[in-house]
């Protein structure tokens, strides 16, 4: 590695591997996250709703820690490092309110035993969910390729 003579092409090369490693880690829970969806849609069709309720609950609870570790921790390290993704960070903190919604109707409509409808709002979630999955790793696939000096400044005053 070329030395600059004030540390900042190690310190970009340090972070860089550091998002690089986060974005394997989002990617490989994204991977999970859609494996427990097809287990609940699996469920259904074979044990009717009301035993898919205990899948789905699983599915739920790591959705919902997912996405509360990235509005909490992910979401505002990446802002911290590239203030000009806010717009971005934003949208994707929606679509997890979007999310959970939607999770909201699958868990009404698997109480009320109602397969065709859940199966139908989970085919819903899923596309969501992959879309979702695709844009986040968009956002961290463009931060941790090339110099982190690549999107322009950190902040606004910079």
């Amino acid at each position: 590695m070329k030395h600059t003579g004030d540390g900042s092409g190690e310190s970009d090369a340090g972070l860089r591997l550091r998002m690089r490693s986060e974005e394997r880690r989002i990617s490989s829970q994204h991977e999970r996250l859609d494996a427990l969806c097809q287990d609940v849609y699996t469920r259904i069709d074979e044990a009717g709703p009301t035993r898919a309720r205990a899948d789905f609950e699983i599915f739920v609870t790591a959705l919902d820690a997912h996405m509360t570790v990235e509005e909490d921790i992910y979401f505002p390290a990446i802002h911290g490092l590239r203030a000009e993704t806010g717009e971005e960070l934003s949208h994707l903190v929606e679509a997890h309110g979007a999310l959970r919604r939607a999770v909201e109707e699958i868990a009404r409509r698997l109480e009320e035993g109602d397969r065709e409808g859940a199966r139908s709002e989970l085919d819903q979630l899923a596309l969501a969910v992959s879309q979702h999955e695709r844009e986040e790793e968009d956002l961290l696939a463009r931060i941790t390729r090339g110099s982190l000096n690549a999107l322009g400044p950190s902040s606004p005053s910079s």
